[in-house]
């Protein structure tokens, strides 16, 4: 298996172009909160100051998917601003946000459970 970061950084990027540098939820578009200027395809001429700072969510935790979920299937992209912290409502509590449930964040990305975790068994 590829190292840990190559395996997450896959993740941020396939997650990221899938949704073209924009959080899923809001719509802003957006800039790696880690670096990189992958985004700047997405988003020509934008000025750096009014995109925001990016998170690839896991839908599903980490914890609870084989080989770690680092898949897309179970990734969608939010804001640092208010949308990834509504996401991690769930994973805190178990209760999610109105809206954020995993089953709508699936939906959003056009994915479910089942998928995801047949992408994650695959990984290498």
């Amino acid at each position: 298996m590829a190292g840990k970061k190559q395996v997450r950084a896959a993740f941020r990027s396939a997650v990221f172009r899938r949704d073209r540098y924009r959080c899923a939820m809001c719509g802003k578009p957006g800039r790696d909160r880690q670096g990189g200027d992958e985004h700047r395809n997405y988003h020509p001429g934008a000025a750096e100051q009014s995109l925001v700072a990016l998170d690839a969510h896991h839908i599903t935790d980490r914890n609870e998917m084989p080989k770690g979920g680092y898949v897309a299937e179970n990734g969608i992209t939010l804001c640092d601003d208010e949308c990834h912290r509504l996401a991690e409502v769930f994973h805190q509590t178990g209760v999610p946000h109105p809206g954020y449930d995993p089953a709508d964040l699936y939906e959003r990305i056009g994915s479910n459970l089942e998928k995801a975790r047949s992408a994650s068994v695959k990984l290498a």
